[in-house]
């Protein structure tokens, strides 16, 4: 305990999503479950496809989590002594320079056929790499490779590329470097230098780990361990950074933050709770075995932490809806009001008022098929006997001692009254209708063109009160995370449907949308 050093190398090349997720609150876990450290290095190696803007989204997305790194460092900070590393595998002949064409190096490295640089001396080896890194037209032909074995059954012991030009801006460095090492090469080095104990890598980096810990040896720098866990795939979701990016630049999103992608800010937008993601994650725990998760059993998890502390409401749909007449309850005038429990499971968390009239609307749907003398409940107030049916509205009389039980239906409500809330509740599904994308798989032909629907309702008084993310319970409708306060007439609230790993809404509202 104590000794103890993971990382979390993400690339500022796009925003973090779910799959992220798992891999750093796993290196969080075990770096505070032995009194350890954290280190979140960003692995800025390619200039031609980082941000700053990206970088910082880390860093806020990282809070968001709950994260807490005990040290942020950048694989930039090592570029020199990277590079040290780099003219010591030269003179031990344990690299050579390459200026074989791209495609060809690639059929080479498949047929196991050695390239005709690979007798290179040192002396050239070294000539050719200064020459790459001074940035001139001459160096960007060259690329440093490792000399490991070409006839390896493991293809990334094939001589892989461990240096190369590259001439774009640095975003922290600038113009400094005309050349950057790769991958392969960095992250062994820095995670050795750093102290990094165990390094957690997911499965489809298993063929990577031979070469890993071939550099180690080769530039006699201490040993990390690797451990292996599975990526997080989920159905109908592109995890993809060049195709999240994609969807955004084509304007089929609003954004980074949109609440149908696989985000961080994402999730959290269309309603996730940490302690949920921590929850799930650390469930699915440092597992090898991959699998493709389905979105169900993820929001059922959240479910059982935003129902914990949701408040219950009312709405009902502006257009669809049914009057119904209460002819022995309270005036609009009157300006009645009855108590009841926020949330019915904690009267720790108050009570609030709802509006009582002679004047209510009912949800369409709630009332075909009812008849005249059939009694039937609004919810949190009481029972109600229908005493007339006539052109599509309804007359009803209060019955103060009925019997809850024996009445079928519970009905929502909202009393029709000028107090009342204006809402735009919207749903979301999924942007791909394929479960699992393939690498064949031509993108376009599975794109959803339904993926987003709006649903305007009147709700009750009470939900004007309510501030930017919180999460609600519109009974009988679902969950909801408030991504608009009210703000007047003319600009409702805005609730985003949260799903809740079901297939049908609680009380038989379905809404529009597939409900997931």
């Amino acid at each position: 305990a104590g000794r103890v050093v993971t990382r979390f190398p993400p690339e500022p090349s796009g925003y973090l999503h779910i799959g992220h997720s798992k891999a750093v609150l796993l290196n969080d876990y075990y770096a505070r479950r032995y009194k350890g450290r954290l280190i979140v290095r960003f692995d800025d190696t390619n200039p031609s496809k980082e941000k700053e803007e990206y970088q910082i989204s880390i860093i806020e997305d990282l809070a968001k989590l709950g994260v807490k790194p005990d040290l942020v460092t950048f694989t930039s900070d090592y570029f020199k002594a990277i590079t040290k590393y780099a003219e010591f595998m030269i003179r031990e002949g344990l690299a050579y320079m390459d200026d074989t064409p791209q495609e060809t190096m690639k059929e080479e490295r498949m047929e196991r056929k050695d390239s005709k640089h690979r007798g290179q001396s040192p002396e050239d080896a070294m000539k050719l790499f200064k020459i790459m890194c001074t940035g001139s037209e001459e160096g960007s032909v060259w690329c440093l490779r490792a000399k490991i074995n070409m006839q390896s059954v493991n293809g990334t012991m094939r001589d892989p590329v461990l240096f190369r030009q590259n001439l774009e801006p640095h975003h922290r460095s600038g113009t400094t470097y005309k050349a950057y090492p790769t991958y392969d090469l960095a992250c062994p080095v820095v995670d050795s230098l750093e102290g990094v104990t165990h390094a957690l890598r997911t499965t489809e980096y298993n063929d990577r780990d031979e070469q890993y810990q071939w550099i180690l040896k080769a530039l006699s720098l201490r040993r990390v361990r690797i451990h292996a866990f599975s990526r997080v795939n989920f159905n109908y979701t592109v995890m993809s950074k060049r195709k999240l990016a994609w969807f955004v630049e084509e304007g089929r999103v609003t954004g980074w933050d949109d609440p149908r992608f696989p985000t961080v800010r994402g999730v959290v937008r269309r309603g996730l709770h940490m302690d949920a993601l921590r929850s799930f994650m650390y469930g699915q725990g440092a597992s090898r075995n991959v699998v493709n998760m389905e979105w169900s059993k993820f929001w059922a998890e959240n479910k059982k932490e935003i129902d914990k502390t949701a408040k219950r409401f009312m709405a009902v749909d502006k257009e669809d809806n049914v009057k119904l007449t209460i002819t022995n309850a309270p005036s609009v005038e009157s300006n009645t009001f009855l108590t009841t429990a926020c949330h019915p499971k904690d009267p720790s968390m108050g009570k609030r008022v709802v509006r009582l009239a002679n004047q209510v609307l009912l949800e369409t749907l709630d009332t075909e098929g009812m008849t005249v003398g059939e009694d039937f409940v609004l919810v949190r107030w009481g029972v109600m006997k229908l005493t007339k049916v006539e052109d599509g509205c309804l007359e009803a009389h209060f019955v103060p001692d009925g019997d809850f039980k024996a009445a079928k239906r519970k009905l929502s409500w909202i009393a029709d009254v000028p107090i009342n809330t204006p809402c735009l509740l919207t749903e979301f599904d999924n942007l791909v209708t394929k479960a699992k994308l393939e690498e064949d798989d031509k993108f376009d032909d599975h794109l959803n063109p339904n993926t987003i629907a709006e649903t305007e309702v009147i709700g009750d008084a009470g939900l004007k009160s309510l501030q930017l993310h919180d999460v609600i319970q519109l009974e009988r409708r679902g969950f909801f995370r408030v991504d608009r306060p009210y703000l007047g007439p003319e600009k409702p609230l805005i609730l985003f449907m949260v799903p809740d790993g079901k297939t049908r809404s609680m009380g038989g509202l379905s809404g529009k949308l597939a409900h997931r």
